[in-house]
């Protein structure tokens, strides 16, 4: 699985819409080389998105994509102060961002990475590190449920 660094997780994401956080996203992936053209990646992510909203609700969304762009799975997280409509399954505004990306071929990876986080999104105490977490917390969260 995927393991996150310090560097994937931005706590003051700029954005205001999902198609200028899903930009940021895709900026974010390209700036640490995850991917090798963040136009197409802001695509898949944008493609995904229209077929249903990734947001499970509790502030939370997960956007995700596969592409021959992507150089190797990776987890971003991002987080603002102030919520953005994301027609998020409770109907609340998103404020925190679990993306992930995996190569083409590995949608294997994929459907772990958002089982392992699905398993996790349910719980208030997780969603609680999530939205008021630091950076070391965060990492720390989501690392362990990625190697679960």
């Amino acid at each position: 699985m995927s393991v996150i660094t310090p560097d994937c997780i931005n706590l003051n994401l700029s954005g205001n819409t999902r198609y200028s956080i899903l930009k940021a996203l895709a900026e974010m992936a390209f700036m640490r080389g995850f991917v090798s053209d963040k136009s197409l990646f802001l695509q898949t992510l944008l493609k995904r998105e229209n077929l249903h909203s990734t947001g499970f609700g509790s502030g939370i969304a997960v956007p995700h994509g596969k592409n021959s762009c992507i150089k190797h799975p990776f987890v971003l997280f991002a987080r603002k102060s102030e919520g953005v409509d994301w027609q998020a399954a409770d109907g609340e505004p998103v404020n925190c961002w679990i993306c992930i990306g995996v190569p083409q071929e590995g949608e294997e990876n994929q459907v772990k990475m958002i089982g392992a986080l699905c398993r996790k999104i349910i719980h208030a105490d997780f969603i609680h590190q999530l939205h008021t977490g630091d950076t070391h917390h965060i990492l720390s969260q989501l690392n362990q449920t990625l190697s679960e």
